[in-house]
């Protein structure tokens, strides 16, 4: 529970500097554009996230084409999210 707590707040602290515009207020009052602003937000912050575990990616499977041995249960450490 805790960790699944931990990876919930690193994303949301992940999230908010993701979406520094503004100094991450949203100054509209309509509701459909408040839930907007935080699901692009959301959208964009996932991109970044998997934008990164496919570079970790590569450079697994670069390394692994070197000849270097990788642990199977070294990336598992390595989470994107």
């Amino acid at each position: 529970m805790t960790a699944a707590t931990n990876k919930m707040e690193s994303f949301n602290r992940f999230s908010q500097w993701v979406g520094f515009g503004n100094c991450g207020v949203i100054a509209d009052n309509d509701p459909v554009e408040q839930e907007k602003a935080m699901k692009f937000n959301a959208l964009l912050t996932n991109a970044v996230i998997f934008h990164n575990a496919l570079a970790i990616a590569e450079i697994v499977r670069r390394l692994l084409e070197e000849g270097c041995e990788i642990d199977p249960e070294d990336p598992a450490h390595i989470s994107p999210y």
